[in-house]
């Protein structure tokens, strides 16, 4: 009988024990990737992973020294020594570092003394050649910028998952591939240093270089922030871009700390520029302005009578300029100057509905520019649904009946700005891999839109904005020629009283490096025009972005075309 046994044991039953025994004494633990560092276009970090580790011991191999492992210490020694390393008091430690019974009635074989610790605080545990001590990595997330772009680049949790901004949105990219690491363990959890093991390396996520200037976001965040406080607004925005479609910042007034959300209130919790809509209003008025000058049907000296208002056909009611005055003599640029709605209609009711709402789509309207999470495609109704009513082909002139976000408006003046040219707005400069090797994002192919020489007209005519006889001149930038446009509409939605003021344009005038957007939702009474409320946020943010670049001033001054006629 007893042969027999050993037989079956070492001979017929010696395969399954074997692996019976190797499946008990196999342990695997994870490896984690790195998610990738998301940096500004300098290289400024704005989001990484740094190295944290977790402390834990078995409390089994903590009840004292026994004859086969003189080694070992009492909880209370273990405690005395990990205090000063861990920063926690010794009765804590001493009481999850003690011998005791699960629930289930097994002894404890694993409690964690500290999370979270540095690199440098786990070499000190080390050292302390504590047995039944170990430690787990982790990558913690950290955002060094604080709130400086936190709404666009967004946040995880604390287990890693991608919640919001540019961390959701490129989420496959960031993440990367948690490795493993096979052993062999002995009955105390102990490593068998020459058993067999299996290590599969983590791959790190990719890294992400963003369009974004950090410097010019930061101050953008502030002049957005010191501005709502200034006109008790709601909230303002603040975009600035290069012509060919680069975002350097896309800020706001009050910002997300993407390492703590939670502190964050819930309002602040969204990137405005993305995801609010408006009516941009006079703002609006460069795409009738670029359409009417497309298709011959006027140019900047084209000369108008302009009364205070206009009723509509059909029953549509009746149009009025911003404030009443006496039958004009303007010139179309003269329209925009002054910001003329009646005079805007007179010449854009030239261009058919199809055509309206053509160059609102051309220009990029009712279509998401960047795809982060969140953002919205505005909202713009079609012609057939136009029909129905008798005033939206008229407002829609000049800037009602539609909506737009903070970065559709600024990308009008872009493609402007841009000869006409219409690039898709975009972020991603490109991604870097585990090896140094940087690889540029791909460049949206360019849309004209209007001619090169309609885009100039159009500019020529902003820059009369600007000057002394038009609504912006609080957007002028000592030193350069600046083109742009004011914006005040009302936003009936929200309750009588209620504005969005604006100030879009470009400098220098004669040739476009930036593009600036200042958009303040519901300010007081008193600052409710856009040349009060945000054309002067423009001045400071674009003189700074213009300095900061190292643009040269203008040269020659603006030949602008005449604003009135006799």
């Amino acid at each position: 009988m007893f042969t027999g046994r050993l037989v079956q044991l070492q001979v017929t039953d010696a395969g399954p024990l074997a692996e019976e025994a190797l499946g008990r004494r196999l342990a695997e633990d994870p490896v984690p990737a790195a998610r990738g560092t998301i940096t500004d276009r300098d290289g400024a970090v704005l989001a990484q992973d740094v190295e944290r580790r977790d402390i834990t011991a078995d409390p089994k191999l903590f009840g004292g020294p026994t004859p086969r492992e003189p080694h070992l210490l009492t909880a209370a020694e273990a405690a005395a020594r990990l205090a000063p390393v861990l920063g926690r008091p010794e009765a804590e430690l001493a009481e999850l570092l003690a011998p005791r019974t699960g629930a289930d009635g097994e002894q404890v074989r694993w409690t964690v003394l500290a999370r979270g610790v540095t690199p440098a605080v786990r070499r000190q545990v080390q050292q302390l050649a504590i047995p039944g001590l170990s430690s787990t990595r982790q990558e913690l997330r950290t955002y060094p910028a604080g709130t400086t772009a936190g709404n666009l680049v967004g946040y995880v949790s604390t287990d890693g998952e991608a919640l919001a901004g540019v961390e959701r949105a490129l989420d496959d990219v960031l993440r990367g591939t948690d490795g493993r690491r096979v052993y062999e363990k002995g009955r105390n959890g102990q490593r068998i240093p020459l058993a067999d093991s299996l290590d599969v390396a983590a791959v790190d996520g990719r890294d992400v270089r963003l369009t974004i200037d950090a410097d010019l976001q930061f101050y953008a965040q502030r002049a957005a922030t010191a501005q709502a406080a200034a006109t008790r607004a709601a909230w303002v925005s603040v975009v600035a871009m290069t012509p060919d479609g680069q975002v350097l910042a896309l800020a706001e007034s009050g910002s997300i700390d993407p390492a703590r959300p939670g502190a964050t209130p819930e309002a602040q919790r969204h990137n405005r520029s993305l995801e609010d809509v408006f009516e941009p209003g006079s703002t609006g008025k460069v795409i009738t302005a670029a359409a009417a000058v497309e298709q011959g049907l006027a140019t900047p000296e084209t000369q108008l009578v302009v009364p205070d208002s206009m009723v509509l056909p059909r029953r549509g009611g009746v149009v009025r300029d911003s404030h009443e005055h006496a039958p004009q003599k303007l010139t179309f640029a003269g329209v925009l100057a002054e910001s003329s709605n009646v005079g805007t209609i007179m010449v854009g009711q030239q261009l058919t509905l199809q055509q309206r709402y053509d160059y609102l789509r051309a220009f990029g309207l009712g279509e998401e520019q960047l795809g982060l999470p969140g953002e919205t495609r505005g909202i713009l109704t079609t012609p057939e649904q136009w029909s129905t009513n008798s005033r939206d082909p008229y407002v829609v002139l000049f800037g009602q009946g539609y909506a737009v976000n903070a970065l559709q408006a600024a990308q009008v003046y872009a493609t402007i700005a841009n000869g006409g040219v219409r690039v898709q707005p975009r972020i991603v400069a490109g991604t870097t891999d585990a090896s140094g090797a940087f690889t540029p994002a791909p460049v949206p192919t360019g849309t004209r839109v209007v001619s090169e020489r309609t885009a100039a007209q159009v500019t020529s005519m902003l820059e009369g904005v600007v000057s002394s006889e038009g609504t912006g001149m609080n957007a002028a930038v000592p030193g350069f020629r600046v083109a742009g446009k004011t914006g005040t509409a009302e936003d009936r939605a929200a309750g009588e009283g209620k504005y969005t003021a604006s100030f879009i344009g470009m400098a220098p005038a004669e040739d476009p490096q930036v593009v600036v957007a200042v958009i303040v939702q519901h300010p007081d009474r008193a600052h409710h025009y856009g040349g009060v409320a945000a054309a002067p946020v423009f001045s400071d943010v674009m003189g700074f972005a213009l300095a900061q670049q190292g643009v040269a001033p203008s040269g020659a001054p603006a030949q602008l075309p005449p604003l009135t006629w006799r």
